[in-house]
């Protein structure tokens, strides 16, 4: 398993990067073990350097919980009173009742909100307190550009994740299916769902004493055969 895998996209050219996860695969190969690589969204940038990459990669996508979703957002306030119950404190907070506030500063992710808790913990003990107060979190906590920025990548992985129905329509239509089918998608990408229609191609009027365009008989058969002549 190899933490910030992203950094291997740190090369001069995507032709030394394909080489680098050749080799990854070729070790894999070898040794018959799977090879883990975890990391931000700049990981999608291997997803299709080659199609064998492609075809011997799966991609598990860890996605933040999301506040307009209500599966999501009840999880997120499980998650919260969790790390109420084991802060060691005497007198344990009530982290539940500024849920929004931890999630704002931390855009929903659980990673994010534990390292902060752990800033906030070390700041009460370091002032010999057994009390952890919102004051604490805002003293530790993110700052908006920081967490904006946060967001902005985050909210660009999620796109990228997201297959649009053109996308699939278009494939079918290489593959010589008709694209009818894939005229809405749904991608479970960060609980996303992507809706897009697959634009019509326009009819165009003809003009007056314009023909329909049709094929027109330009011999008959049995005359050229009867007379062996070119037609």
């Amino acid at each position: 398993m190899l933490d910030e895998a992203q950094h291997l996209a740190s090369v001069g050219s995507p032709r030394r990067l394909s080489d680098q996860l050749d080799v990854i695969k070729s070790l894999a190969n070898c040794t018959g073990t799977v090879h883990v690589l975890l990391g931000t969204y700049g990981l999608l940038a291997f997803r299709n350097l080659s199609a064998q990459l492609s075809r011997r990669s799966v991609d598990i996508h860890f996605p933040r919980y999301r506040a307009d979703d209500p599966e999501d957002r009840k999880t997120f306030l499980t998650v919260v009173r969790s790390f109420e119950q084991q802060l060691p404190l005497s007198e344990p907070p009530e982290l539940v009742k500024e849920w929004e506030y931890l999630y704002e500063r931390s855009i929903g992710c659980v990673g994010v909100l534990k390292e902060w808790l752990m800033r906030a913990l070390i700041g009460v003990f370091r002032r010999n307190a057994n009390v952890l107060t919102i004051g604490d979190l805002q003293a530790h906590a993110l700052s908006v550009s920081q967490c904006d920025k946060m967001l902005a990548e985050a909210s660009e992985g999620e796109v990228s994740l997201c297959e649009s129905a053109e996308e699939r329509g278009r494939l079918r239509t290489r593959l010589g299916l008709s694209p009818q089918e894939g005229r809405r998608e749904h991608s479970t990408a960060g609980q996303a769902v992507c809706e897009v229609e697959i634009p019509q191609p326009r009819k165009q009027r003809r003009r007056p004493g314009q023909r329909r365009p049709t094929r027109d008989v330009i011999a008959r058969p049995e005359l050229s055969y009867a007379t062996a002549a070119p037609v």
